[in-house]
């Protein structure tokens, strides 16, 4: 018998696949695919490449979940289909016994008819003169008594016989039932494989989709990129004193101003966009969005023991309590690139 937890797994499963239809997947699939052709018709954003990936982070884990129970329930089912062989073989055994049985209880009953009828041809006679042949009160009670334990034996015999093949039909029946339940149990565990395995196919495949669209959008973003308009000089020599930082280097000072938070990263989608001082974004030079700093602010950004100096030139980010957007660059010297997402802490500095 299947126990309680993985009754519940199935019975979850079969609900879940009764509540969401076949098409599904496929529903989702065309509707990711409508998104993405939308994105890259109007340009691929940093957000709109989070939210693909999270979504194919989603979909990965589901996938993974999914192969999970599936290999449980392929474990079930070969364990069930083991006692059902099992079963087979005792009932098999059974009805051998079954066989013997009643093969004793017909051989006794028609010993106990043989004597019966031997009795009544000898009639009453024969078994009075054999008593009153008896040379004396011993020898009388002898033969009388081997008379009725013959007649007892007998029909001890024949009770023993039913009694054996009552025992092997009772338990030839709770085996027969027991393997009708197994072959019951079996064929649910088929049923949820089959809806799982249904349900994991469509998963890797809009899990192949999201993980195209995404490769997709990077390289569009690479592609524009590689021809978007460069930076001016002018911003360039202003960040001439950015970069990693084992501390405020020379030419800043710190203002003991700090705070503290969640910070992610952007690049793939903005190069070569105008930030919100009307600079040329480039991932590759050391700045950074905030919602609330003053453009042209200057922040050390500290992660793990690693720093950073970089200029606030951009608006952002809008995801959540974080509080700051790197520039790819900056985010990689401080580990963040990985992650995508992780806690910082920062000081507003001065240029000196």
């Amino acid at each position: 018998m299947m126990d309680a937890d993985e009754m519940d797994s199935m019975h979850t499963e079969r609900n879940s696949s009764r509540r969401t239809p076949p098409a599904a997947g496929w529903v989702a699939a065309v509707g990711v695919a409508a998104i993405v052709a939308g994105m890259s018709g109007g340009g691929a954003s940093a957000a709109d490449l989070d939210s693909l990936r999270a979504r194919a982070q989603l979909i990965a884990d589901q996938v993974s979940a999914r192969e999970h129970d599936l290999e449980r329930l392929e474990s079930r089912a070969g364990f069930l289909s083991d006692e059902i062989v099992e079963a087979s073989s005792e009932i098999g055994v059974l009805e051998l016994e079954l066989h013997e049985a009643q093969a004793a209880h017909d051989k006794a009953l028609q010993n106990y008819i043989d004597r019966a009828v031997e009795a009544y041809m000898d009639g009453s006679t024969t078994h009075l003169a054999l008593l009153l042949s008896s040379k004396d009160m011993n020898q009388l009670f002898t033969l009388a008594q081997a008379t009725v334990a013959s007649a007892e034996q007998d029909a001890s015999s024949v009770d023993e016989a039913l009694e054996t093949r009552a025992t092997a039909e009772a338990r030839q029946v709770e085996l027969d039932q027991r393997k009708q339940r197994l072959l019951a149990a079996e064929a649910r565990v088929e049923a949820v494989e089959a809806s799982i395995s249904n349900a994991l196919a469509a998963r890797r495949q809009l899990l192949r989709h999201l993980t195209a669209e995404i490769q997709e959008l990077e390289r569009q973003a690479r592609a524009a990129a590689a021809v978007a308009p460069e930076p001016d000089d002018e911003l360039l020599r202003l960040l001439g004193g950015s970069g990693p930082a084992a501390g405020i280097p020379r030419g800043y000072v710190g203002t003991g101003v700090s705070f503290e938070g969640l910070a992610s990263w952007y690049g793939p989608g903005f190069e070569g966009n105008h930030t919100a001082n009307g600079d040329i974004f480039d991932s590759s030079l050391y700045t950074a969005a905030s919602k609330e700093l003053p453009l042209g602010t200057w922040l050390f950004v500290q992660r793990n023991g690693s720093g950073v100096v970089v200029l606030v030139n951009d608006r952002g980010p809008y995801v959540g309590e974080r509080i700051l957007d790197l520039s790819r660059a900056a985010a990689e010297v401080i580990g963040l690139t990985g992650p995508g997402v992780g806690w910082v802490e920062a000081e507003i500095i001065l240029k000196s």
